[in-house]
């Protein structure tokens, strides 16, 4: 199955393009979407995907300098995919054509990595499962390693929200991972997080941000006042991370539920930064996280 697959129940409605990186392209309460949807002329390049929806993190999330992965004292080099800049983003998910099954509001997909592709040495197998009901969505995204040996990993996901004026945020975390001013990684653990990003209470969306933090409490709400709906994400399994990214257009912005850090595993294994979320996934072993969507009427 690899053309766009709808599912729907009740009012809540989703499109996910199993070839276009296994990705949730609408998710939509009624006529209104949650997500920032593709628009009608969008490109579904794997190689330049576009920002729009909801994909998969997979086996890494966000960014690695240099595309070069620092693990268990040995060097390997990725294939970079941020262009010009030359770092490895996002994992290989989005860019993978996914196998797909749909069992009435459910759909699985998987796909199989071999070892070496994209210089990632070690092969596994991703799966993702998307279930809708009356109140929502249910997204679980699992690895697991099919090689002899340990292999890094990281999970988590991806979504695009609209921008609207009256946008708000609740937004739980304990530390903040600011870069430095020069590039896009932080540099050391986690800081006090400033008044001005603090969102424990409800606030506008804050803008200009490319960051992470952590000790996420595992639950974050969206409210669109305008379209008289409200969004609350929460997270299963080490999702002990969120990658805020709030471009000043003003037409969408992410909060992204991750396991680990921006670069975890080269913070960790080379500068000694603790907290990270950086994992190791033993031979034969499985990772799994899970994050559940639920719309309610304001």
């Amino acid at each position: 199955m690899s053309n766009p697959v709808t599912l729907a129940s009740g009012p809540i409605s989703a499109v996910v393009e199993p070839a276009f990186g296994g990705r949730i392209t609408a998710f939509r309460h009624g006529e209104t979407d949650i997500f920032a949807p593709i628009p009608a002329d969008g490109s579904r390049d794997l190689a330049a995907p576009a920002s729009c929806g909801c994909f998969p993190l997979v086996p890494w999330s966000n960014r690695i300098r240099d595309a070069r992965l620092h693990v268990e004292r040995e060097t390997v080099e990725l294939a970079p995919t941020e262009l010009p800049a030359g770092h490895a983003i996002h994992g290989h998910g989005l860019r993978r054509i996914w196998e797909a099954e749909q069992d009435g509001t459910t759909l699985r997909m998987h796909y199989a990595h071999e070892a070496g592709a994209g210089g990632w040495p070690w092969p596994y197998r991703a799966a993702q499962v998307i279930e809708l009901d009356q109140e929502g969505m249910t997204v679980s995204l699992s690895v697991l390693n099919t090689g002899e040996g340990a292999m890094p990993v990281g999970l988590g996901f991806h979504p695009y929200f609209p921008q609207t004026p009256g946008t708000r945020l609740t937004l739980p975390v304990a530390t903040s991972w600011p870069p430095t001013e020069a590039e896009k990684f932080p540099v050391d653990g986690g800081q006090p997080v400033p008044r001005d990003l603090d969102r424990r209470e409800e606030g506008p969306v804050p803008m200009g941000l490319d960051q992470g933090f952590g000790g996420w409490e595992k639950s974050a709400r969206i409210a669109w006042p305008e379209h008289g709906l409200a969004l609350t994400m929460t997270g299963e399994g080490p999702l002990d991370h969120v990658i805020v990214y709030t471009p000043t257009h003003n037409r969408y912005f992410c909060v992204e539920p991750v396991t680990h850090a921006i670069d975890a595993a080269n913070l960790a294994e080379i500068h000694g930064v603790s907290e990270t979320g950086h994992a190791i996934l033993a031979a034969g072993a499985e990772f799994s996280v899970s994050l559940r969507f639920t719309v309610a009427v304001l």
